[in-house]
């Protein structure tokens, strides 16, 4: 799949409550804030219908050789979130983690990977 598919499949599954789908998408590293969204999601009603509800489209793809990023516009909340986008295993994945999105010199916004905490 192209990235800009997986980058839109990714989303509807996690919007459409099809957690195992969102992690066919998404880098092994993710799957634990898949189901931390999954938690949090099924735990109310109403946490499950604002993801639901929420108009999610994705806004920009960016790919450079093997790596890039996703930008998805939430038109209902306007807001937007960037999520890096690799090849794992010859397959454009999302990788969908906690991160810190910070202003290079141009003004515009790279993504730091989350910190590596595997060797305390």
């Amino acid at each position: 799949m192209k990235p800009d598919e997986v980058a839109s499949s990714f989303m509807y599954a996690l919007q459409h409550a099809h957690y195992d789908s969102a992690k066919y998408y998404a880098t092994k590293d993710s799957y634990e804030m898949i189901d931390l969204v999954a938690s949090i999601a099924e735990s109310t009603p109403q946490g499950k219908k604002k993801i639901q509800q929420s108009e999610i489209v994705v806004q920009k793809v960016f790919i450079q050789g093997d790596s890039g990023y996703v930008t998805y516009l939430n038109k209902t909340a306007h807001t937007t979130e960037t999520f890096p986008l690799v090849l794992e295993a010859g397959e454009w994945k999302i990788r969908f983690a906690h991160q810190l999105p910070v202003p290079d010199s141009s003004g515009t916004e790279q993504i730091l990977p989350p910190a590596d905490t595997s060797n305390p």
